[in-house]
């Protein structure tokens, strides 16, 4: 395992990954880097491995070669801490999977409260900032079957 990255360093570098499903090669010697503070996207037909792509870099998938750097160090490496690499990368599944029984303030809020011991004051804090950016300051008290898909999608992003 490596140190941390330097100023300028990507924040995430593949080298090389390789993913393979039975005899379905999936993903074929790919490399990226990610700047800090930047957006990527990643574009490609139906099956191309984009999302396999994001589950290796998320450790939901083993990667079979290659390896991966989050903030310089290696988390392909059999000793990397899985969770706290989860805890760092959130992934928006097709399926946003929010829950119908709790609000979309209460959605957002579970994870920084269960996960990284925000208060509810603080977590609820951040989130209606977040809301507000993406436009959805008003639906913090909705359920998700009451939004649009596209409500939807945003509330999976900000949780």
């Amino acid at each position: 395992m490596s140190t941390a990255a330097a100023p300028g360093d990507p924040v995430l570098r593949m080298e090389a990954v390789r993913k393979s499903f039975g005899t379905s090669l999936v993903l074929r010697d790919v490399d990226l880097e990610v700047a800090p503070h930047t957006v990527t996207a990643l574009i490609g037909a139906s099956g191309s491995g984009k999302s396999t792509l994001l589950r290796c870099a998320n450790l939901l998938e083993e990667v079979d070669d290659g390896a991966i750097w989050l903030d310089g160090e290696e988390i392909t490496d059999p000793r990397a801490d899985a969770d706290a690499v989860r805890r760092r990368i959130g992934v928006v599944f097709q399926a946003y999977n929010l829950f119908p029984h709790l609000t979309v303030l209460q959605n957002i809020t579970l994870a920084p409260q269960r996960v990284h011991g925000l208060s509810r004051a603080e977590a609820e804090a951040q989130a209606r900032e977040l809301l507000e950016r993406l436009g959805l300051g008003a639906k913090a008290g909705e359920y998700p079957d009451r939004l649009s898909g596209g409500q939807q999608q945003r509330t999976a992003i900000v949780r």
